[in-house]
């Protein structure tokens, strides 16, 4: 069976209530299991740093590596966006650009103290070019918080103006899935 590896921070471990959670991972299965397995080797608080740390722990027949990074590194104990581009530069191509897809990173309501949003936007840009220089699939997930989204901003984010809801999750969901699939299609594995 294809096997899909999501590979990020707390947003792929569905963070809720100071604990991680199988819900993005659950959901992700729900809405694929007639094509693939998934597997999560996410790690809440990481940067690319810690990434670089567990790239042997992700399975080496993963078909697709879903690499969700960025937000932790843009983030007032993160790491240089140029430190940001290399570092997420060698996961795309350890695993090998054919089999990843490339998620920019979240962006935290503006109450949030903790992240620098000019170094979020860089870092977005970063992972934007680095996923069309290597002809990967990109998820914005800006998307989640504009347009129509923007009438429930209220309840995509957590107390902590960083996690996502239930709501949330499920926007973070309907935005990945239709990526996923068509990922899989072109590599003739749905």
């Amino acid at each position: 069976m294809t096997k899909i590896t999501l590979f990020g921070d707390s947003l792929f471990n569905g963070f809720r209530k100071r604990c991680n959670t199988t819900l993005i991972t659950d959901g992700l299965q729900a809405r694929l299991a007639s094509y693939a397995q998934v597997e999560n080797i996410s790690r809440s608080g990481a940067t690319t740093v810690e990434g670089l740390d567990l790239l042997d722990q992700v399975d080496p027949n993963s078909d697709l590596v879903v690499i969700e990074y960025g937000t932790n590194d843009s983030s007032a104990w993160g790491i240089s966006s140029e430190s940001y581009r290399q570092n997420l530069s060698t996961m795309i191509h350890f695993f090998t650009p054919e089999k990843c897809i490339i998620v920019g990173p979240w962006h935290p309501k503006e109450a949030n103290n903790f992240f620098d949003f000019q170094t979020i936007n860089n870092n977005i840009h970063i992972a934007q070019n680095l996923a069309q220089e290597n002809h990967c699939p990109f998820v914005n997930l800006s998307q989640i918080t504009n347009g129509k989204n923007k009438q429930v901003l209220d309840q995509i984010y957590q107390e902590d103006n960083l996690h996502l809801t239930d709501c949330g999750n499920q926007l973070l969901l309907d935005l990945l899935t239709p990526v996923i699939l068509t990922k899989l299609k072109k590599l003739g594995l749905a």
